[in-house]
């Protein structure tokens, strides 16, 4: 008579411990990735949103400093701030915008913010932008 060979209730239990790890890391893996990509593209849409204030500051020479707003992108609204600083060549000035995903709680608070852009504006050579 054979005798019927098969797994003792170790080995299983083993074995569904390795699975179990092995499954446990996938999911690990799979939440971090869906994080970062979700952080990824608010962080595109917070460049777009900068890009949009600094077209809008762009239009209104010379720029105001600590000038405030809000972007809708991608059905959120974030919120910008802008610094203007002169330069050392008359009529352009250095423009910083700073975009949070929250209104900022206080003016002078720089941390938060989603992106920083800059850029350098002077007055337009078409004539528009300048109330002359």
């Amino acid at each position: 008579m054979m005798r019927a060979r098969g797994f003792t209730l170790v080995e299983v239990m083993f074995a569904l411990g390795i699975f179990a790890l092995a499954a446990l890391a996938a999911v690990a893996s799979t939440s971090q990735h869906l994080h970062n990509l979700n952080y990824m593209q608010d962080k595109s849409l917070a460049q777009y949103a900068a890009s949009n204030a600094l077209a809008r500051i762009s239009l209104n020479y010379p720029p105001k400093n600590n000038a405030k707003g809000t972007e809708i992108v991608g059905d959120k609204e974030w919120h910008w701030r802008s610094e203007v600083l002169e330069t050392q060549t008359n009529d352009v000035f250095y423009v910083t915008v700073r975009v949070y995903e929250q209104a900022p709680v206080s003016d002078s608070s720089d941390s938060g913010s989603m992106v920083t852009l800059s850029r350098y504006l002077g007055p337009s050579t078409d004539g528009g932008g300048t109330d002359e």
